[in-house]
């Protein structure tokens, strides 16, 4: 799942619309968003059969801001754009695991797998699939719990009453955001059959189900995080350690000079200042035996 710019306009004295500086979601406020949105689900106050409540971005925007402080993440311009970008592309995704052949889901790698003409294909007709093949996703499992599993079904496994109700739910859904259907899609009336309420303890499973699969995308997120600041640290400390060595050289290098036969004083100082500004002659000079360094350091000196 990749970062996210946001941005939104002020409206000027002038009554022209400012621009205003746009934010990039790092993965940390990304897994914030996610645990949020997982909460909301879980507390079951804020979701609906038609959506979230009106008012769910400010309450997101309240636990984003307890769990990280000063992020200054705000519902609005931040919040409400970095849910709409994650809730198109979780719904791209899904449709192209239920509706068309050529696609498939990488579990382990939570991305979409496909070959290349076939996404192309697609994309000229589903824009909001754009640059999610091969993308990884990781939220995607915790996303489709909170924009609606009935649109992402066939990872899942449920029975035909659980696939009639998601379908009904689905004919009612209404993003209370602005989201909407596709510009393409014109709502027509429908006769509904009236179907029993939803079952308490299957919608309670879900909740716990979603919250776990965000726990362990945090912990994938974090778990990475550490592995490419653990190889950052070594290879700073390898630089740190090649530094030192090649200083403490350095430090020797006119004593090591005034060992060689024959060179006087003033040859001393032409070699060292001819080596001691290019660490690879420093190393070159220290790794040679004793009768190979001076038939270096004359050659050096054109003698």
């Amino acid at each position: 799942m990749n970062s996210q710019g946001n941005s939104a306009s002020s409206t000027s004295r002038s009554g022209r619309k400012e621009k205003q500086p746009s934010h990039t979601w790092t993965p940390v406020e990304d897994v914030a968003l996610v645990e949020a949105l997982t909460e909301l689900c879980v507390s079951g106050n804020w979701k609906a059969d038609n959506g979230f409540k009106s008012g769910y971005l400010t309450q997101l925007e309240n636990i984003i801001g307890q769990k990280l402080p000063n992020c200054g993440l705000k519902a609005d311009p931040h919040i409400v754009s970095r849910v709409k970008t994650l809730k198109k592309q979780t719904l791209a995704i899904s449709d192209m695991i239920s509706n068309s052949s050529g696609f498939s889901w990488d579990h382990e790698n939570k991305m979409i797998v496909c070959e290349k003409q076939v996404f192309d294909d697609w994309v000229k007709v589903h824009r909001d699939a754009k640059g999610l093949r091969l993308k990884p996703f990781i939220h995607y499992d915790s996303l489709v719990e909170a924009f609606g599993r009935d649109r992402a079904n066939g990872l899942g496994a449920e029975g035909p009453a659980e696939v009639a109700e998601d379908l009904n739910n689905d004919n009612d859904f209404l993003d209370l955001e602005g989201d909407g259907l596709p510009e393409n899609v014109v709502p027509t009336p429908t006769t509904r059959t009236p179907t029993s309420a939803p079952n308490p303890t299957r919608t309670r499973k879900r909740a716990r189900d979603a919250y776990s699969q965000c726990l362990g995308d945090m912990a994938s997120t974090i778990r990475s995080f550490v592995e490419v600041t653990k190889t950052h640290l070594e290879t700073m400390k390898e630089v740190l350690l090649s530094d030192q060595t090649t200083s403490e050289k350095r430090g020797k290098l006119v004593e090591e000079l005034m060992k060689i036969e024959g060179l006087g004083d003033y040859d001393v100082l032409e070699a060292a200042a001819a080596i001691i500004g290019d660490d690879s002659k420093i190393e070159l000079f220290f790794s040679l035996p004793d009768n190979l360094k001076r038939q270096w350091i004359y050659k050096l000196l054109n003698h």
